[in-house]
């Protein structure tokens, strides 16, 4: 075993160069040989130490475009004009809003990009409508792509700004689900009917609303939280 002259460092048989210092290794009593085997690989592997986040967004971009291209030649081939390769390439789309469209920003803008991911639902709604010939887009699909977003972009604002505890996040989720099955009901009934009804909504919205009050009460609890938490984890 031989140490460094200039650093100290205890150094294997098989290197030539001390690894921390590169200092020559010499030893007159134990001359450098070649070691058939060498602990470490002969190759320098480069290690990426930061993603480019526009480039891959932009990669599997054009890989998303892959099925959009092949499913849009089989069926112009196939039945002589656009038809059902619509409804892929509306999916893809929304696929590549909401989950490639942020790689190409530094930050995660919460009302931009949720705002951007229900139009972009909206707007294959609307191509799901015109591709069936129906008239239910503005009447149906778009209020109540309307209220989803809405629930959806303040829970996000809650859950990032207020709402800290994973108690405090499920009581809020409940909520809101509850509060979105009311808002479907009108909206549908609105809808359907011309009049605003309640019926079914509500044994959504109690159960929802009851486990979402309790379990924010829970969190205040912090005797009983570490009651359960003890019966649980015995």
């Amino acid at each position: 075993m031989s140490y460094c002259v200039n650093c100290g460092v205890q150094l294997s048989d098989s290197e030539k160069y001390c690894p921390l210092c590169h200092v020559e290794v010499v030893n007159p009593k134990a001359p450098w040989e070649e070691p058939k085997e060498r602990p470490y690989s002969h190759h320098v592997h480069t290690i990426m130490k930061k993603i480019d986040r526009g480039y891959l967004a932009t990669l599997a971009g054009l890989l998303l475009a892959i099925p959009c291209v092949i499913t849009l030649l089989i069926d112009l081939l196939s039945g002589g004009g656009l038809s059902w390769s619509a409804y892929v390439i509306g999916a893809v789309g929304i696929i590549y809003v909401s989950v490639l469209l942020p790689f190409y920003f530094k930050e995660y803008h919460t009302v931009i990009f949720l705002s951007a991911d229900c139009a972009a639902v909206a707007l294959y709604l609307l191509l799901i409508e015109r591709m069936s010939g129906g008239s239910w887009f503005w009447g149906l699909g778009l209020p109540l792509s309307a209220a989803a977003s809405i629930c959806v972009i303040v829970l996000a604002l809650l859950l990032k700004k207020v709402l800290s505890t994973i108690l405090l996040r499920t009581g809020a989720v409940l909520i809101a689900t509850g509060l979105f099955v009311v808002c479907s009901e009108l909206i549908i009934s609105l809808h359907t009917y011309g009049t605003i009804e309640f019926s079914w909504s509500f044994y959504a919205l109690i159960p929802c609303a009851v486990l979402g009050v309790a379990t924010m009460l829970l969190e205040r609890r912090k005797n009983l939280k570490e009651t359960i938490r003890r019966r649980l984890f015995y």
